[in-house]
């Protein structure tokens, strides 16, 4: 079999694509927030694309990105204003959307009216979750489900799909949505230099089951970025004379945090994923890499690494995964092509160099 981590066909999400992560969890998109389907771009929970389509319209016009831009590493921000018809009179209107990534997928938007007059406008947006295999979508690959099913609820878009008799679904709601099998629709009234906001929440289902703390109205910070928050506070700050310097240490401390992934059974662990947006998994030796260069920086990375990969160490002889008593693995992933590939585990363990 090819490496797990072997590069094939990843193909180009765009220059201009923004990328925000949490945790194993991450989302590709334009820049101006929309997720086109048939590109290698689109929300990813436990190595499935729960969303694959998310495009956003204003009176069936499509936004022209003004800004889109990450501010923290799982946050971004995208400002655009609906594209007018060549020679008409620019709108008055522009969308602020913000996405933060998480158990799931959360999209606060927000629609300045910044005319003199009330103004009436529909916002839809289209929506899609193909729900493949993070490996068949970096591969370009197009694999059907044996069954696949949507469900339209009350302010709710259920999809679910069945392979190889594994369930992988997820549900896409808003509160005041008109719900139908492709889209949220919204029809917003706006006051004169008045605002409107919306807020669509994109919930992962596993085996039927939602994650144990998913994406809410609450506005309390969701544990990904009480995470980071907590890493910023606790990293060494750094002052350098030359300033080029310091910004790139200083990113590369953000980077760094950013990369951290937690075992749900033991969240005070924290290991250090291979990269982003496409690896955020455990890799014995990129793990153990990373984490005794960052000793000076976060020794309890290396500590929750060497925890996290020695529980996992080889116990037994399987020509599936290639696991042998003592040896430590190459890569972990969740998704369902990689766990029919290894006979039902989550582990692989073919590589030379990590034990």
């Amino acid at each position: 079999m090819s490496a797990w981590n072997e590069n094939i066909g990843a193909g180009s999400a765009g220059l201009t694509a923004v990328t925000v992560v949490e945790g194993s969890s991450f989302c590709i998109s334009a820049e101006s927030g929309d997720v086109f389907p048939g590109q290698p771009q689109g929300a990813f929970y436990q190595d499935t694309r729960i969303l694959s389509r998310w495009q956003l319209t204003v009176d069936g016009v499509p936004l022209e990105p003004l800004s889109g831009q990450t501010r923290e590493p799982y946050r971004a921000v995208f400002i655009g204003r609906p594209r007018g018809a060549s020679g008409a009179v620019e709108s008055p209107l522009v969308v602020e959307h913000n996405r933060t990534v998480g158990p799931g997928l959360r999209d606060d938007i927000k629609v300045h009216n910044y005319s003199e007059k009330p103004l009436t406008c529909r916002i839809q947006i289209r929506v899609d979750a193909d729900l493949s295999d993070l490996f068949d979508v970096k591969g370009g690959k197009v694999v059907p489900s044996a069954e696949h099913s949507r469900k339209v609820r009350a302010e709710a878009l259920q999809i679910d799909a069945i392979r190889n008799g594994i369930h992988r679904g997820v549900v896409i709601s808003a509160q005041g949505a008109m719900v139908t099998e492709d889209a949220l629709t919204f029809d917003a009234d706006l006051a004169a230099r008045g605002t409107w906001t919306a807020s669509v929440f994109t919930t992962p289902l596993v085996d039927g089951a939602f994650p144990e703390q998913p994406f809410t109205h609450e506005t309390a910070p969701h544990v990904g970025a009480q995470r980071y928050a907590a890493w910023e506070e606790h990293v060494p700050r750094l002052t350098v004379t030359d300033k080029n310097v310091e910004k790139v240490l200083t990113r590369s401390q953000e980077d760094l945090g950013a990369l951290r992934i937690f075992d749900p059974e033991h969240p005070e662990r924290a290991a250090v994923a291979a990269g982003a947006p496409w690896f955020m998994a455990l890799f014995g030796r990129d793990s153990i890499l990373s984490s005794y260069m960052a000793l000076a920086v976060d020794p309890k990375l290396a500590t929750g690494t060497l925890q996290t990969l020695a529980a996992l160490q080889g116990k037994k002889v399987d020509p599936d995964t290639e696991e042998e008593p003592g040896r430590i693995l190459h890569e972990v992933r969740l998704g369902v092509t990689a766990g029919l590939a290894l006979g039902g585990s989550q582990a692989y363990y073919g590589t030379a160099d990590a034990t």
